[in-house]
């Protein structure tokens, strides 16, 4: 009987997502059939639209942002005589740290702040940012997400669970009405934060996906690799998805191999980021991630110069939807290849291989809670003047905390805030250094981490 339950209310809800995202004002829907159509065009015809959607962006970026007009006249770039995608070598890659100081000179004249929404991020490679995006950005990066979810093998109105680190994205689950109604009822979905965990909540968490049965599970992989680990140790068995996303960090083939054992079900690896939204992802065939190239236009760049297929470079894209604050060029601080494979899938979309992501370390606290890496990122949105931080454990009491100041950085007043909400919501047991610093140095690896822990974790 509670299976029937189940199938019904998975029909309804499939039925009333597809008519509330066909009335959306940017419909979601009609973007969705886009993507699934234009993804098994020939890789050329996809070209072609990219160079179609990017000369819209870039004379529109020329027009009315002032940074861009600026830009682009230093490097005699012109917007009108964009005709192919190597064009667009001739602009300078846009730094982290240009979008942290001139966000403002990038923002559209056309656009009201009605228009635009604010977001932000942590910054998973240390450098906070603030940005501003669009309804219209905002119903393609939805639809990019549910092609994705359907790459995974899900429909509209299955099932889905969450286990996310981000605390700033958990915010709208956090009431009773929200997880009932909206959660459960609307979305079909269960949502459950490993922002701030201990081993004890991991296990209730289990035995609500056993209860709950997740056609879908989707987490941040080392939310996903922690959840794997004490699944095993306390020998929980039911948790039978169709497929599993992983997002937000590096994949290694370790953490996927556990992954895919404890829940007997393939993972579906993810790259993107809260500035341009989904940038990769993994189909059924497993052979590299696809770059959504509808939604962004990514290179591979070393010393400013595209790469050649196979070699790494450093990951820059253009979105090619935002434009209440265009990024062009903008670089991601990972490292990736670009592949010139086709994949097997019949795709047209280009191949990547991610070589080194994000890297966020889950720090044990003195009372043995567990806090994921992006539990610090969070403190520093909207701390203003803030170029770079990077946290440090050194033992299971000791957090060294390095922040590369602006000149707009108010050291007095965001020390404070930083030690009363670490100890408040981390751990008071916490012995808490703040290093104000010049220089924050990356990692021989040329990868900057911004949370380190040296207590190793013990599940």
């Amino acid at each position: 009987m509670m299976n029937l339950i189940k199938s019904a209310h998975q029909l309804a809800l499939g039925t009333y997502i597809n008519a509330r995202m066909a009335l959306a004002r940017d419909n979601v829907y009609a973007h969705i059939r886009e993507l699934n159509r234009t993804q098994w065009l020939p890789r050329t015809e996809i070209e072609q639209l990219q160079i179609k959607r990017l000369k819209a962006l870039l004379l529109h970026a020329e027009q009315h942002c002032p940074f861009y007009r600026e830009r682009f006249n230093a490097a005699g770039f012109s917007a009108e005589a964009f005709t192919r995608l190597s064009d667009l070598e001739a602009l300078p890659p846009l730094t982290k740290c240009e979008v942290q100081e001139h966000y403002r000179e990038m923002i559209a004249d056309t656009f009201t702040p009605d228009q635009m929404y604010e977001n932000h991020t942590g910054g998973s490679t240390g450098t906070p940012l603030t940005f501003y995006q669009t309804p219209r950005y905002k119903a393609w990066g939805s639809a990019d997400i549910w092609r994705n979810f359907m790459m995974c093998g899900f429909k509209m109105g299955m099932r889905r669970a969450f286990l996310w680190g981000s605390d700033y994205d958990a915010k709208d689950h956090k009431t009773w009405f929200k997880r009932t109604f909206h959660d459960r009822l609307r979305s079909n979905q269960l949502w459950i934060n490993t922002f701030d965990v201990r081993e004890a909540d991991l296990v209730k968490a289990a035995h609500q996906l056993v209860r709950f049965q997740p056609h879908l599970l989707i987490g941040y992989v080392s939310s996903l690799t922690l959840f794997a680990q004490v699944v095993r140790s306390h020998k929980i068995e039911g948790i039978r998805p169709l497929g599993i996303q992983s997002s937000a960090e590096i994949l290694t083939p370790p953490q996927r191999a556990l992954i895919e054992e404890t829940f007997g079900a393939k993972v579906f690896n993810r790259y993107g980021c809260r500035e341009v939204g989904n940038i990769a992802h993994e189909c059924d065939h497993h052979e590299g991630l696809h770059l959504l190239a509808e939604t962004n236009y990514t290179e591979f760049l070393r010393d400013g110069k595209p790469v050649a297929p196979g070699e790494e470079g450093m990951i820059t894209v253009t979105n090619l939807h935002n434009y209440a604050m265009p990024l062009i060029r903008y670089q991601m601080g990972d490292l990736g290849r670009p592949s010139d494979r086709i994949c097997s899938c019949g795709r047209g979309l280009p191949l990547m291989d991610v070589v080194e992501g994000r890297s966020a370390d889950v720090i044990t606290t003195p009372s043995g809670k567990l806090l994921h890496g992006e539990f610090f990122t969070h403190l520093f949105y909207k701390l203003e003047g803030v170029r770079q931080f990077q946290v440090v454990q050194e033992t299971r009491e000791q957090l060294t905390v390095k922040i590369e100041p602006m000149s707009t950085f108010h050291q007095e007043e965001a020390l404070r805030f930083l030690e009363d909400t670490i100890h408040q919501h981390g751990d008071p047991a916490f012995n808490i250094t703040f290093e104000v610093v010049d220089r924050i140095p990356v990692s021989s690896s040329g990868k900057f981490r911004f949370t380190m822990s040296r207590v190793p974790l013990e599940v």
